[in-house]
């Protein structure tokens, strides 16, 4: 004869790796309208909800067994840290509790379900007075002495579980319990003990209070530093990127001129002036005082040097059917153009003319106008009073040294060679 063996299944207990201060029993929602209350042991928390630096953050939070959950932060994000999600379940340990679907839960924080419907997190909340009730054992022990079981109760409320394990709580001590527990039994008589007992304990807690409102800070300094360091290092990173890409830029713009065209004319002229600089350089006093500028905001000298004495181009666009009109309006299709002529320079406009402060040579700047679609007009730029157009007349004197002593003279005058020269160098 065959024995049928009944097996049970014994579940081993689910134990989370964080132990709130109060229980955390359920998350609740309730039915408008109906007494009907929906209790579920797991629910997600946005991080914004909880700090600023968590925007985007999605928490799942378990309600385990022993009085212990799991919070864990969702894939998608990495923002938080053990230490960091210790202080956030501390902070909703710490909020205050209302009434909800004659439930405790969290007052003002919000959690999800799995079906992203709203509920509210159910905590234990029981006084400490009711716990100090609970030393009499029924109305029979009517005693001003404590009883063995309420000095463990006592020891529970105000003491480490352990004697090894130091604890954040308040320790009351024996004479202020047992004067607690005497206005407790005595709740008429007036009592200055009770009075001085419940003050001195007050400023215990404000003192722990403050005590872990200074570590709550340190460590958030602590935080901040660290993400200051990463980003000054993202900095440098980004830097080091963006300069390859520029390279890299140039490369490509330079095989698609080669390859492709210029686009056809917009019907604009143009007209680009020569560097105009805000300052022609340093003498050795504002030197000294760039070197330590440049020390202070971190800068290369180099840099800074070409920061403060370069120059930029003035640039002039008219409308080629009539290149004397500059109260004309500028299409949104051409602006974009212009704007898109360095991505790496700065384009303003400044008195109806745009300005260019870049790493572009005049000449540079003049071919991207031209592959652009924007045409020169030699009567456009002797309005533009380029220096390209001055009359020779100007340049001419009727005497010119040719040296050891010999001037040579001439009612016609002679040209300004060294003018011809500086032009044609700027037409190449």
């Amino acid at each position: 004869m065959q024995e049928n063996q009944n097996t049970e299944e014994v579940k081993e207990p689910v134990i989370g790796n964080f132990k709130p201060k109060r229980k955390f029993l359920n998350f609740v929602s309730a039915v408008n309208g109906a007494r009907i209350r929906f209790i579920r042991d797991i629910a997600f928390l946005k991080g914004e909800k909880l700090s600023g630096i968590l925007e985007g953050a999605i928490f799942k939070v378990t309600i385990c067994e022993e009085g212990t959950i799991k919070f864990e932060e969702q894939e998608g994000t990495n923002l938080s840290d053990e230490s960091m999600v210790k202080r956030l379940i501390d902070e909703i340990d710490e909020k205050d509790t209302t009434g909800y679907a004659q439930k405790f839960i969290v007052s003002g924080l919000e959690f999800a379900d799995i079906d992203g419907k709203l509920c509210y997190l159910e905590v234990e909340n029981q006084k400490p007075i009711d716990k100090l009730k609970s030393i009499f054992d029924e109305e029979e022990e009517q005693t001003n002495e404590l009883s063995e079981r309420g000095f463990s109760i006592l020891d529970a409320l105000f003491s480490s579980e352990s004697d090894e394990v130091e604890s954040d709580e308040i320790i009351l001590s024996e004479k202020d319990a047992e004067i607690f527990v005497d206005a407790l039994v005595n709740p008429a008589e007036p009592n200055e003990k009770l009075k001085e007992a419940a003050e001195s304990y007050m400023e215990k807690q404000f003192r722990k209070m403050n005590e872990e409102k200074v570590m709550e800070l340190e460590d958030r300094i602590e935080e901040t530093q660290k993400e200051i360091i990463r980003y000054k290092s993202d900095v440098k990173m980004a830097q080091k990127k963006m300069d390859e890409k520029s390279e890299s830029l140039k490369v490509l713009e330079s095989r698609l001129e080669s390859m492709k065209p210029g686009d056809d004319p917009n019907g604009y002229v143009f007209y680009v002036s020569e560097e105009i600089k805000d300052m022609e350089g340093l003498n050795e006093t504002e030197t000294k005082v760039a070197a330590k500028i440049a020390d202070i905001m971190k800068l290369k000298i180099d840099v800074l040097t070409e920061m403060l004495t370069g120059g930029y181009y003035k640039i002039k666009i008219a409308k080629k059917d009539d290149i004397t009109n500059q109260e004309f309006e500028l299409e949104k299709e051409v602006y974009q153009k212009i704007a898109s002529l360095d991505v790496e320079g700065k384009l303003s406009v400044v008195d109806g003319e745009f300005q260019y402060r870049g790493k572009m040579t005049w000449h540079q700047v003049v071919g991207k106008m031209i592959r652009m679609g924007f045409e020169q007009e030699p009567e456009f730029d002797k309005l533009c009073q380029s220096n390209s157009y001055d009359s020779h007349e100007e340049n001419k004197s009727t005497e010119m040294n040719l040296g050891n002593g010999i001037v040579a003279k001439s009612d016609e005058g002679f040209v300004d060679m060294g003018m011809i020269i500086t032009k044609f160098q700027r037409l190449c």
